[in-house]
């Protein structure tokens, strides 16, 4: 295997979290002509920031993929090894998991002349059943790290909390031995995690989950429902 396969840039999870029809995924390759339907318009109240970028073996890498998608591991590798871009391993993966076709059956379709979006077409794909991907993988990553079950963390999500703050309310949660709500209610905008950790008398190192660039103490919008008396948000202004 060429050396350049040897260590992949993963972090699978993240790059999974698709947008549309795009995959939005750290990849070692340059960003090829296929980005411009890989971005979000704008990001998602709930959505997993990014994490720093991991090197990951080719065999880790389509092990990954398989327990996070249910395709073909072999699959995967050879994919891996002929130097396929991640971004498009991640994307087949998703597709294959969502139409039911083989990861290679999907990897197939995506030629020069035919990107990600034109597939999804192709196979019969919808923006809601890539978004209820998404909230499913995402409300999976989140109860493992808060120590809740997934409908919380769905239902958490869907009222518009941060996958931020609801992992960190979990862990002060089961520290405290408290509801997982009543301490997403502690946290306001001019306080911190590390603050709300004070309240409960509980330690602050809890508060560091997993890698990230993120600071679970530190300050930041405090997700969640909006009070009842808030303001409603202008209407956007209708095209003329």
């Amino acid at each position: 295997m060429k050396s350049a396969n040897k260590k992949l840039v993963a972090g699978i999870l993240a790059g999974a979290m698709l947008t549309g029809i795009g995959v939005n995924a750290a990849s070692a390759k340059s960003v090829s002509h296929a980005d411009k339907h890989q971005r979000p318009a704008a990001m998602q109240k709930g959505q997993m920031p990014q994490h720093p970028p991991v090197q990951m073996s080719a065999d880790d890498a389509a092990k990954k993929v398989h327990d996070t998608f249910g395709v073909d591991e072999k699959e995967v590798k050879s994919a891996i090894e002929d130097g396929k871009d991640i971004r498009d391993i991640g994307q087949a993966a998703m597709f294959a998991n969502i139409s039911g076709k083989s990861f290679k059956e999907v990897m197939d379709m995506k030629t020069d002349t035919k990107d990600w979006p034109e597939v999804g077409k192709d196979l019969g794909i919808t923006r809601e059943q890539v978004q209820d991907k998404m909230a499913s993988m995402q409300a999976k990553d989140i109860a493992e790290k808060a120590a809740i079950d997934e409908n919380t963390a769905v239902s958490l999500l869907k009222n518009g909390y941060r996958a931020h703050d609801i992992v960190a309310a979990g862990v002060l949660a089961k520290a405290a031995n408290k509801d997982i709500q009543s301490v997403l209610d502690m946290k306001k905008i001019n306080n911190r995690w590390g603050d709300v950790a004070d309240q409960l008398g509980v330690d602050k190192s809890v508060l560091k989950v997993g890698p990230g660039p993120q600071e679970m103490n530190g300050h930041g919008p405090q997700g969640g429902p909006p009070p009842a008396d808030a303001p409603e948000a202008p209407e956007e202004p209708a095209d003329k």
